[in-house]
């Protein structure tokens, strides 16, 4: 006899961009020319991503807890950083001696785009895999790493 009645969720379908999906658009359109990424779509269950400027590089890093580096795609197209993959569910029924009662883990398959800037150099985007962490190095090009300048302030008399 089940002390809490369960009912097993139906599975998450795309999910509506909230306001903070809308930011880096947003920054972008305020400061023209600026490195971002952009997130284009959002399929499946959703991975934990970070993304962080270098001087160097954009690195985006991914949570993919109980995948293996087999279980993940990454691949760029015209412009387009996409990573994809799928997270098989565990069979879980109850027995005499166990009743499951929550499941909150997420299964099923994942696609995350983002749009990159002009200052990637797409020939040398690499990825590394480790302990359910992706992370995809973006090198910027040699032109734009030589674009940065400092600028002396002065005061008036």
């Amino acid at each position: 006899m089940a002390l809490i009645r369960m009912t097993r969720r139906a599975p998450v379908g795309p999910v509506s961009k909230p306001f903070l999906d809308d930011l880096p658009d947003r920054l972008r359109q305020m400061l023209e020319g600026t490195l971002s990424l952009e997130p284009i779509q959002t399929v499946g269950w959703t991975p934990a991503v970070d993304i962080v400027e270098k001087p160097d590089a954009l690195i985006v890093t991914a949570e993919l807890p109980g995948l293996t580096a087999k279980e993940v795609d990454v691949s760029v197209d015209d412009g387009i950083l996409t990573i994809s993959g799928e997270k098989e569910e565990e069979k879980k029924e109850g027995t005499e001696e166990s009743q499951y009662y929550v499941f909150e883990r997420r299964y099923g398959s994942f696609r995350r785009s983002f749009t990159l800037p002009n200052a990637v150099d797409v020939d040398k985007i690499s990825a590394e895999f480790d302990n359910g962490l992706l992370k995809v190095m973006l090198p910027k090009t040699e032109n734009v790493r030589a674009k940065g300048k400092k600028i002396s302030v002065s005061t008036k008399k």
